[in-house]
């Protein structure tokens, strides 16, 4: 791969840091929010989930847009809605206020996640597409990261707000950053055909030190029309709606512990700082996992990456049922947790990809994503109730962990259900390296 196509990769992954960051702070804020405005604790899950709807809501209605206009538009336009949901949080005044800004930083981050992973899978290798997707994950536990960072620094000198201060002006100089140094999707060019698209296409392949072609090559007709049969109808179908389960589950538990944990083990009887810590060290877990996965999906499929590390997400839940309480064993469950929760991620944005055709994965994609984004919404507003109800922390656990089990068997399914053909674009001259 070339420098360039190494470049592309390191811009995704740094968005995927900030995007990181503004999605996860609403757990480090809590604490803070809740002490100024009385917030109950069903109140805090709905502020969590505000973010995760507008997720949601980005990965399903305004990701697909991609396949249309473009990733690298629909990816700024994106970015800009984030940073602008971040600044309008930090100067809110009640809590429906901060419940509306939240949604409309998770519409941001919801449309850009979703086109990333697909960006880096266009411009990767063959060999190395699996490791550059693994490598990409990273950014979300790092976003994380420096959340609990930021939260542990300024919110006990600044208050709660100046977490948020802090995150639009990271996505501010990521937006500029990305204006200039991010390039358009070569898939996209070679199937929509935008103006220019064969010089544009030829300046990618020259910074790629790849051969530049006479011509594009012509596509098969209505391909991009063709995102009922190669994502809902029959065995295709059944396949999206078995790595939709995975999403659901992989989203669901991510976003429970990365919001849930400080709470819980503050209710377990630990300090605040310990339930900080908590959160940070399923971040930490989350780098080491997304680094080894990075590794690892240079050696292995990425549907057995995920089956693995679905059932050892499972048996890691149960386990934490088990130490809660005990601080330094909560934390070492808290790193495995992380580790393998973001590796589930790296796998299952690996796999995603691979199982539709170019002109349809960023619709394809953003469904699944938004199917996940579903679990991501109704665990933190399930915990929220039950912690309300009187549940502590072993019972959630044990609850959420049953979710991953399912998902596990269903990423075994997948392996015995064969993908239907489908209407393809003709196959791009050797020397332009494509995932068609």
């Amino acid at each position: 791969m070339s420098r360039f196509q190494v470049l592309v990769i390191a811009l995704c992954v740094i968005m995927n840091v900030i995007e990181g960051y503004d999605i996860l702070v609403m757990g480090f804020a809590a604490s803070g929010v809740r002490a100024e405005w009385g917030v109950s604790a069903s109140g805090v899950g709905l502020l969590i989930s505000a973010g995760l709807m507008g997720m949601a809501v980005g990965s399903t209605l305004v990701a697909p847009a991609a396949d249309r206009i473009g990733r690298r538009p629909l990816t700024l336009l994106c970015l800009g809605i984030a940073t602008l949901g971040m600044a309008l949080s930090a100067v809110t005044g009640a809590y429906e206020q901060l419940w509306a800004c939240r949604f409309v930083t998770g519409l941001g981050v919801g449309g850009v996640m979703v086109s990333l992973p697909v960006i880096i899978a266009e411009f990767s290798s063959k060999r190395a597409r699996g490791a550059s997707v693994a490598f990409f994950a990273l950014g979300l536990p790092t976003g994380g990261l420096l959340g609990g960072s930021v939260a542990a620094l300024v919110a006990s000198h600044y208050g709660w707000r100046a977490t948020f201060v802090s995150g639009a002006i990271l996505s501010f100089v990521t937006a500029a950053t990305m204006v200039k140094l991010l390039p358009e999707s070569l898939d996209f060019l070679l199937t929509r055909r935008p103006n220019g698209a064969l010089d544009r296409v030829n300046r990618l392949l020259t910074r790629m030190h790849l051969t530049p072609v006479p011509v594009l090559p012509e596509p098969a007709a209505h391909e991009i029309g063709n995102v009922r049969a190669a994502v809902l109808a029959g065995r295709n179908g059944v396949r999206s709606g078995l790595l939709w389960l995975g999403f659901f589950a992989l989203f669901g538990a991510l976003y429970f512990a990365s919001n849930w944990m400080p709470q819980l083990l503050e209710q377990s009887g630990l300090s605040a700082r310990a339930g900080i810590g908590g959160g940070i060290m399923i971040n930490l877990g989350g780098i080491a996992g997304s680094l080894l996965m990075t590794w690892l999906a240079l050696h292995l499929s990425s549907r057995f990456l995920a089956v693995a590390t679905l059932a050892g997400a499972a048996v890691v839940f149960l386990a934490m049922a088990f130490v809660l309480g005990n601080l330094t064993a909560t934390l070492v469950v808290a790193v495995l947790m992380g580790m393998l929760l973001y590796a589930l991620g790296a796998s299952l944005y690996a796999l995603g990809p691979s199982l539709y055709p170019a002109g349809v994965r960023s619709t394809a994609l953003g469904w699944a994503v938004g199917v996940g984004r579903i679990g991501a919404i109704v665990t933190p507003l399930i915990a929220g109730v039950l912690v309300d109800a009187g549940w502590s922390g072993v019972g959630l656990f044990e609850l959420f962990s049953i979710p991953l089990a399912l998902a596990a068997v269903g990423m075994v399914a997948l392996r015995f259900v064969k993908p239907a053909p489908v209407t393809t674009a003709a196959p791009v001259p050797a020397e332009a390296p494509t995932t068609a």
